[in-house]
């Protein structure tokens, strides 16, 4: 009779687990999701060769890792991680498609300890500054009060799942900041997304730079 009830309960929640990556995967905008493949057309950023700080992975890249962050009122933040350093970041509302960006990891860096890491939160960090200096290009903070010379770091915490579509691997908590410049002769702007990232006790501030890109740039399988 126990063994009867181990059986149930384990196709119970064997089950539950089915139905949440069902659920995962509808509520997933374009089709992506975990083990599917992504492309970005690259020909724009081969003709301003140069112009672009971004140089998107070449190829069909592997889904490697789904990130989801509940921004509250229907607002949700869907990250999708590449197998080449990079990801496709999706915000909805409600289900609908705000905004379609794609970044690459373009630096790293690594506090040894709690108190380093808090030196990338505090006043004289570049997390928050009106203005940044990267790659030889200069980006202008997207968010905070215009004037403002020092704006705190917008926080969220995102779940990143992996093997499990139901089931978070791991949570990271985000300090983060947007920049943007407008690239000369490509009508287009480029972002630069600074995040002081700590997961458990381990501690890093990662440099993405992107672009805005459309459904139609994407190759989803």
């Amino acid at each position: 009779m126990l063994g009867f009830f181990k059986k149930a309960y384990r196709a119970r929640k064997e089950e539950q687990q089915r139905s949440g990556e069902a659920e995962a995967s509808a509520q997933a905008p374009y089709g992506l999701r975990l083990s599917g493949f992504v492309e970005l057309d690259g020909l724009p950023f081969q003709l301003n060769k140069g112009e672009f700080v971004f140089s998107p992975p070449a190829g069909s890249q592997r889904i490697d890792a789904r990130g989801a962050v509940d921004l509250g009122a229907g607002c949700l933040l869907h990250r999708f991680y590449l197998t080449d350093d990079a990801f496709v970041q999706v915000n909805t509302t409600a289900g609908n498609v705000d905004d379609l960006k794609f970044f690459v990891f373009d630096d790293t860096k690594t506090p040894s300890n709690a108190e380093s890491f808090a030196q990338w939160l505090g006043e004289e960090s570049v997390i928050g500054r009106e203005t940044i200096e990267h790659r030889g290009k200069t980006f202008f903070r997207v968010w905070g009060d215009e004037g403002q010379q020092k704006a705190p770091p917008v926080t969220f915490d995102e779940e990143v799942f992996t093997g499990s579509d139901s089931v978070p691997e791991y949570t990271v908590s985000h300090f983060c900041m947007l920049y943007e410049r407008e690239v000369e002769g490509a009508e287009r702007l480029e972002y630069l997304l600074v995040s002081a990232e700590q997961t458990g006790e381990e501690y890093c501030v990662v440099f993405s730079v992107g672009v805005d890109v459309s459904e139609a740039d994407l190759d989803i399988v």
